[in-house]
């Protein structure tokens, strides 16, 4: 039985943004192939458990930090860094780190906006690539890709 049709996975914040930014989010649902299954509290998926629990609706919310490796995670250890992912594809890096661009510049809450914004700034530089403005955000995500030959195939 239904208990309710309209109910979704993704936050309501999240319903509210333009369909190309939910798509960013959703590319960072998955986890990296190449991330190894243990150990569980690695920064690969304590990343990816953070991005999801900014963006979606957990199950059961007793799940959120249970242990280590837990799908949902509600804050990053204090050791994380950046320079940790160097080693994985960069298609996969760009994917997280663009979400986490999304959540900081639209998530509602102003503190975890200000943290994801500053992960985002922090990828950027060891990256060593420029963070994109919100202007050149919006912009990207925002663009007409049929009149520009730009459509993603």
């Amino acid at each position: 039985m239904i208990e309710n049709p309209r109910r979704s996975v993704l936050q309501d914040w999240v319903m509210q943004l333009p369909l190309r930014e939910q798509g960013v989010l959703l590319t960072s649902v998955r986890g990296c192939d190449l991330t190894p299954k243990h150990p569980l509290d690695s920064p690969e998926r304590e990343l990816v458990g953070i991005v999801r629990h900014a963006f979606m609706v957990p199950a059961d919310p007793r799940e959120v930090d249970h242990s280590s490796g837990s799908f949902f995670r509600s804050h990053l250890s204090r050791s994380f860094k950046p320079s940790a992912f160097g080693h994985y594809p960069q298609h996969w890096v760009s994917h997280i780190m663009h979400a986490i661009e999304v959540i900081g510049y639209r998530h509602p809450n102003m503190q975890r906006r200000a943290m994801f914004h500053s992960l985002y700034l922090a990828f950027c530089k060891s990256f060593h690539v420029n963070p994109e403005t919100f202007e050149q955000y919006e912009s990207r995500l925002s663009e007409d890709r049929i009149a520009t030959g730009e459509v993603v195939s």
